[in-house]
């Protein structure tokens, strides 16, 4: 009699942890994302050249316990036009350190298949409170381009800095 309860007792768990694998490995744990965020643009080490601006990001974060975590949605910066008039693909996290996330972060145009109009790197913690964008799309191509989470270039460069000490040494800038 013991030793059929203690088959069913084992038989048991051993199905409850194969259903329990099964749902942690395939469900997404999706954050759904609606938030507009304060801003600002410069050029790199050029305070002069700072704009304020908004990101709007409207989505999911999918985030899996053992695959890739992805962010599907639009992230549109109130000034610049592009990012309105362009859908956003799919943003894989290609890498996470310490709750910083990056992917890249790439504008298409929805009405011709394959066309591709920006990429830029992002780098964005779990609650998106903070977002570094970098890129050469302002009208000096040959300088690096950052749209950054904050109300000033000061609190821009503090999220940078915050961001860094996260992430680590790939994070750009690099000081």
């Amino acid at each position: 009699m013991r030793s059929n309860v203690f088959k069913v007792t084992i038989s048991l768990i051993i199905v409850l942890g194969i259903i329990t694998t099964l749902i942690l490995f395939f469900y997404q744990f999706p954050k759904k994302v609606d938030l507009v965020s304060p801003a600002v643009s410069f050029y790199e080490n050029d305070p002069s050249s700072i704009k304020h601006t908004s990101i709007r990001i409207s989505g999911t974060l999918y985030r899996p316990l053992f695959q890739q975590h992805i962010f599907k949605g639009t992230v549109t910066i109130d000034s610049l036009e592009f990012t309105k008039e362009n859908g956003t693909l799919d943003t894989y996290v290609l890498d996470k350190n310490n709750g910083i996330n990056s992917g890249n972060l790439v504008y298409h145009k929805p009405s011709v298949p394959g066309k591709f109009v920006a990429l830029s790197m992002i780098w964005f913690d779990d609650t998106f409170e903070h977002i570094n964008i970098v890129s050469d799309w302002g009208q000096k191509k040959k300088l690096t381009f950052f749209i950054v989470s904050g109300s000033s270039y000061e609190e821009a460069i503090d999220t940078q800095k915050k961001m860094r000490e996260k992430y680590g040494y790939a994070f750009v800038p690099r000081e």
